[in-house]
């Protein structure tokens, strides 16, 4: 009974460190897989910050937009109080004083309007540029996150591929040659 316990203890001790070494290349695959796998979270939640700056923008645009609209609207009021006011100051000379100061007081609020419309034009011009910039962040956002997801796919079938070059492939490829071994030794010494 002894014999049998001595014969095994080496193939039990291979056994373990065999077991041990399995659990440590698992260990580390493991570890390389969270990594890729965080990559992969952080490549989408910038993707989602990128779409929530270009729903930003976009609103922004439009607000933009609109008051540009509004503006053009006032500013086609404003032109046409100005020739009611042309055509009253034609029909009443004694009205003429106050009507020219009307009219200088319109050609200031065109004045303002155009500045105001220009100053609108110029932020919907830098609106749309920040949304062309956030648009490209998006693509290149989604570029990492599609290299990532590739690396991660390489990572994993390269390990697949590759695992009879590792040295736990070859501690198990021992160990079985070893376990064949001593079953054929104990059924000779019987």
């Amino acid at each position: 009974m002894e014999n049998w316990r001595m014969c095994w203890k080496p193939a039990l001790a291979s056994a373990i460190r065999a077991s041990t070494l399995q659990m440590k290349v698992l260990g580390e695959f493991r570890t390389r897989m969270q990594e890729q796998r965080r990559l992969v979270a952080h490549a989408s939640r910038a993707d989602k910050e990128h779409e929530q700056a270009i729903e930003v923008l976009k609103a922004a645009l439009e607000s933009a937009r609109t008051a540009y609209e509004q503006m053009e609207a006032d500013l086609k009021e404003s032109d046409s109080n100005l020739l009611n006011m042309t055509k009253q100051l034609d029909n009443a000379n004694a009205a003429q004083k106050v009507a020219a100061e009307a009219l200088e007081a319109a050609n200031k609020e065109k004045r303002l309007l155009l500045e105001e419309a220009k100053s609108r034009d110029e932020e919907i011009s830098k609106l749309r540029k920040e949304l062309a910039n956030a648009e490209r962040g998006k693509k290149e956002a989604e570029d990492g996150k599609k290299e990532v997801e590739a690396r991660l796919a390489n990572a994993e079938a390269d390990f697949v591929a590759n695992f009879h070059n590792t040295e736990a492939y070859t501690n198990f490829a021992d160990y079985f040659a070893r376990v064949g071994q001593q079953e054929v030794l104990t059924a000779l010494r019987k």
